[in-house]
């Protein structure tokens, strides 16, 4: 495109960039920054955000947490996003302290977690089994103004009843209700699951009756 005198702008090196990154050729999606930078295109938030993706993708943390600091020395900062895809690539790596570092940090940068930052750091605590660490978390992020989705709810869930945390698994399905969210099937199931599998068959079923009562009549026909 160059060769037709069509200059490239920071969104289509952005879009480059992503889609090397997203077919695993990330050294090439490096070169593509560098080249923008050669030709005065400056590297935006996305652009950067897309690297550090990439690289989290193979599991090489420490070179994304280089284009962290790569981007802030030039000037551009990190936002939510960036923050996030950093702290799930520790997540992924299991290293947790250093995603809860990163993640605290955040407000010290004039940045608000999301929903799904806070999520991404309620799986990794519950990744390393640190339940109980993982459900102070969810206070604080409600604390915080943030409210947790179905998605951060199953996470902590799944947790609690693989470490056979029956009674707070069941206080935390009742706070899905009292903050105004429908569980869905997907919730009733880790919670069936889980009491199955804790020898609580007579509550397990309990539950699952209760779902014909609450509207799921067509998806338990099809378990049925």
């Amino acid at each position: 495109m160059t060769t037709r005198s069509i200059s490239l702008n920071v969104q289509t090196y952005s879009v480059l960039v992503d889609t090397l990154c997203k077919e695993g050729m990330v050294k090439d999606a490096h070169n593509v920054l560098d080249l923008m930078i050669q030709r005065g295109v400056e590297p935006n938030t996305i652009t950067y955000s897309a690297l550090m993706d990439g690289y989290c993708l193979l599991g090489k943390i420490a070179d994304a947490r280089k284009i962290l600091e790569f981007m802030e020395a030039r000037g551009c900062a990190p936002n939510v996003v960036t923050y996030s895809i950093l702290i799930n690539g520790y997540r992924k790596s299991k290293r947790i302290d250093e995603a809860l570092r990163l993640f605290n940090d955040m407000p010290r940068k004039g940045l608000i977690p999301s929903t799904v930052t806070y999520t991404t750091i309620i799986g990794g605590l519950c990744d390393v089994g640190r339940p109980l660490d993982a459900c102070v978390l969810l206070d604080e992020m409600q604390t915080h103004g943030q409210q947790p989705d179905l998605v951060t709810y199953a996470t902590l869930l799944v947790c609690l009843c693989k470490e056979k945390r029956l009674h707070e698994a069941l206080l935390l399905f009742k706070m899905i209700e009292d903050n105004g969210l429908v569980p869905n099937i997907v919730i009733y199931s880790i919670l069936i699951d889980g009491l199955c599998k804790a020898g609580k068959v007579d509550a397990a079923k309990e539950l699952f009756w209760s779902l014909r009562v609450k509207g799921c009549s067509l998806i338990l026909d099809h378990i049925i």
